[in-house]
């Protein structure tokens, strides 16, 4: 119950923060306008961490598709856990599993955490009045 709950927080604090990026930027795609602001200010290593967080926020909330194609690629490289196709547990014989594709532990919704305090501070810096 407990990783479920993680699982919950994780997806909840980008949709949380999706719909704060559309409205303080007053765009319909935040998370675009995002990237946008952060390829102009040259925070590519923040950008890219954003992104595989995203990507694994997607697999979290719809399953394979092209977002876990995309980090099954990058599996070896990823600071979280995927399970890969021919997987079918994290940890092999533990009940309390819940069924996710992305390993949702303490260290990703800290990550998720980290990421999304970090793109909004590049963003306040240049666009004051975001909140």
């Amino acid at each position: 119950m407990i990783q479920l709950q993680k699982t919950i927080l994780a997806v909840g604090m980008f949709s949380i923060f999706e719909a704060s990026l559309q409205e303080g930027l007053s765009c319909s795609n935040g998370f675009c306008e995002a990237k946008k602001i952060m390829d102009n200010e040259g925070e590519l290593d923040m950008k890219e961490r954003f992104e595989v967080l995203f990507l694994a926020i997607n697999v979290l909330k719809h399953g394979r598709g092209r977002s876990y194609d995309t980090l099954v690629a990058k599996a070896e490289t990823l600071p979280f856990k995927i399970k890969l196709p021919d997987e079918s547990f994290f940890f092999e014989g533990d009940v309390s599993e819940v069924s996710t594709l992305i390993e949702v532990d303490d260290a990703f919704v800290q990550r998720c955490g980290d990421v999304i305090s970090d793109v909004s501070g590049v963003i306040r810096r240049l666009r004051p009045e975001f909140a």
